[in-house]
């Protein structure tokens, strides 16, 4: 009964699971990321945004400002860094200007947002729309600062 016992460890243990399958997603664990994503600075900005809210129906409107600034960067892809980088310094002055109107013309609700959604989205259009290319991928505000005035 022993040399049986033993007999069947030894052939399971020498045995093993057998091959190992091989899945279609194992390959992709391999292959580097499609677009390599760079970041590409768009300037600091403080910006003072009036406020316009009402009170109530009697009260009328209540008007106050608040300083919001912040660091833009575009995510673009390693080739368009080079044509981004041409097209900023040829319009600079125009993209901080369209920059500036989104964020004066910014709602309360848009500017506590926790993510910045719905200003990153209206800053993307303004200025894919200079830039006049679909190299941007998205918009990063860091540094965010916003105190009253």
């Amino acid at each position: 009964m022993l040399t049986i016992v033993t007999a069947g460890l030894f052939v399971a243990a020498t045995s093993g699971c057998g091959s190992k399958e091989n899945y279609a997603f194992d390959e992709l664990d391999l292959t580097p990321a499609q677009d390599e994503l760079i970041e590409f600075p768009l300037g600091k900005y403080v910006i003072p945004i009036p406020l316009v809210q009402s009170s109530g129906m009697n009260e009328g409107l209540k008007r106050n400002r608040v300083e919001f600034s912040f660091a833009l960067h575009a995510l673009v892809t390693r080739d368009c860094k080079i044509q981004l980088a041409g097209a900023w310094k040829r319009h600079e002055g125009k993209l901080r200007d369209r920059i500036i109107l989104v964020c004066r013309n910014a709602t309360v609700e848009e500017l506590q947002e926790p993510e910045f959604a719905t200003l990153k989205s209206h800053l993307t259009d303004a200025v894919q729309a200079e830039f006049g290319s679909k190299c941007i991928r998205r918009l990063l505000i860091s540094d965010v600062i916003t105190r009253k005035l």
